[in-house]
């Protein structure tokens, strides 16, 4: 009997192990939570109105307010490097500015390519005014789309 339950225990677990790895080998996974279109939006804020949005952000020079679901964020800064969103946010932190790091999904492969080609000159160490104008060139970059 006991040796009949230890049969019935170990090919159950031998079929589950087949089917899982079956299962693993063929699973690509899903296409949007891949590293490729990921990007983090330094965040300022959010809004239920663009008025309020705006009366709040007079202390800053370089932003962008984007209308999503009927609420307006407020972004500092935008980037597909994560270590790059941290200098960003750093940066505003210097001057008691707090941010939150948002991570998001591009499907648009030329605002992909073009936030890299920005992260590009922001790998390296970077002064806070670099940092702003490159910010501010995404904002007003008109084939950017966030």
């Amino acid at each position: 009997m006991k040796k009949n339950i230890i049969i019935v225990i170990i090919l159950g677990a031998l079929i589950g192990y087949l089917f899982g790895s079956i299962i693993f080998k063929n699973y690509q996974g899903i296409e949007y939570m891949n590293n490729d279109g990921n990007i983090y939006y330094v965040q300022y804020g959010v809004y239920t109105s663009e008025d309020a949005a705006i009366n709040n952000i007079t202390n800053l020079d370089n932003y962008k307010i984007i209308e999503l679901d009927d609420k307006y964020y407020v972004y500092l800064g935008v980037t597909t490097d994560y270590d790059i969103a941290l200098k960003i946010q750093d940066m505003y932190k210097e001057k008691d500015i707090y941010t939150y790091i948002r991570s998001d999904y591009v499907s648009n492969s030329e605002t992909l390519s073009l936030l890299q080609e920005f992260d590009n000159k922001l790998k390296d160490d970077s002064s806070s005014e670099e940092i702003e104008s490159v910010m501010k060139e995404i904002f007003e970059n008109q084939q950017i789309i966030l």
